[in-house]
């Protein structure tokens, strides 16, 4: 019995391996992709197994090392290409962390790396969703979220964008969500954390969440109405108090912009905007846009903020171009 559990695992162990050689091929097509998250999803080992295999992925800086004759991940056909390297990598050590991520990039490009490890993602418009425990999270457009609850704790890795969060209570596990090197802890009910380049920013709309930094000792506690910011140095602000009903706003389809350069305001729009935004030529930093605009209504937005600015817009079909007006 044994016996047979170990070769189970093993099995599943280079079927994911083959999954992640697949990825780093560059020719991952989307069926394949929809073919893989139904594989990962099917059962929870197979989901350990990817992101084991990945941590070693990561650690040791390039492909892993698959048998030749074991058989291909379901619906592919493999290149013979891909096979003869995959055969001739030998096992590799461990290497930096910085080459591991610099070679993943390089070879899975931002987009799909993030569509391999998010299990929930948004494109130009907002999305409800309930979690395994009954908990909701509301993620933001342009936002990616990685679930994964086990014996010990719920946690969410928010992978790119915004995400609140209304926690259901009486399940002794924690919940928990992890960005850039920090985690916020649920305490009372619901917060919103947003991550935006190198900060995580965090702001509860009700009851207490604690913000643990990984170069501190201590935690900082939030609660209703409370904001917090920390960055990968571990330096954690503490931020002034919103009104409770601008935190998350978008949750209501508001684009709220307080002091906002235009390069600010059209970034804050064009996550909501059904096709590219392009911003043509310098603009001046000393202009600051306020006002409140709808998420359902990008374009009035571009053309508010345009106005505001003195900037020019410019369209063909769903392409927005920016610049400074004439």
């Amino acid at each position: 019995m044994t016996d047979n559990l170990l070769q189970s695992q093993e099995a599943v162990e280079e079927e994911a391996r083959r999954w992640i050689v697949r990825m780093a091929s560059g020719e991952m097509t989307a069926n394949e992709l929809a073919t893989f998250k139904e594989w990962r999803m099917a059962d929870h080992a197979h989901s350990r197994a990817f992101q084991e295999q990945r941590a070693i992925w990561r650690a040791a800086g390039g492909p892993l090392p698959v048998r030749p004759q074991a058989r291909t991940p379901k619906g592919l056909r493999w290149h013979s290409r891909l096979s003869r390297r995959s055969r001739s990598i030998p096992r590799v050590a461990a290497a930096s962390g910085i080459a591991a991520m610099l070679a993943l990039s390089l070879l899975l490009g931002p987009d799909l790396l993030l569509m391999a490890r998010a299990d929930h993602r948004t494109g130009t418009s907002v999305k409800s969703l309930a979690l395994p425990d009954g908990s909701r999270a509301v993620l933001n457009a342009g936002s990616a979220i990685a679930v994964s609850y086990d014996d010990d704790e719920r946690r969410i890795a928010l992978l790119r964008g915004d995400a609140w969060f209304e926690v259901k209570h009486g399940d002794p596990r924690p919940f928990r969500v992890a960005a850039l090197d920090g985690l916020a802890e649920d305490v009372g009910t619901a917060f919103e954390v947003q991550r935006k380049n190198a900060t995580v920013t965090i702001a509860v709309t009700e009851g207490a969440v604690a913000v643990h930094v990984a170069q501190r000792e201590d935690s900082v506690m939030l609660r209703a109405s409370q904001r917090a910011r920390y960055d990968r140095q571990g330096s954690v602000v503490r931020l002034n108090p919103a009104e409770l009903s601008s935190i998350a706003a978008w949750r209501q389809g508001e684009i709220l912009l307080e002091g906002a350069s235009p390069a600010e305001a059209i970034a804050a729009i064009r996550r909501y905007h059904a096709g590219p935004v392009y911003i043509l030529g310098a603009m001046e930093s000393g202009r600051r846009i306020s006002g409140a605009f709808r998420t359902d209504r990008a374009d009035e937005a571009i053309d508010a903020v345009a106005r505001m600015a003195g900037l020019s817009v410019h369209r063909l079909g769903s392409i927005a171009f920016i610049r400074p007006a004439a």
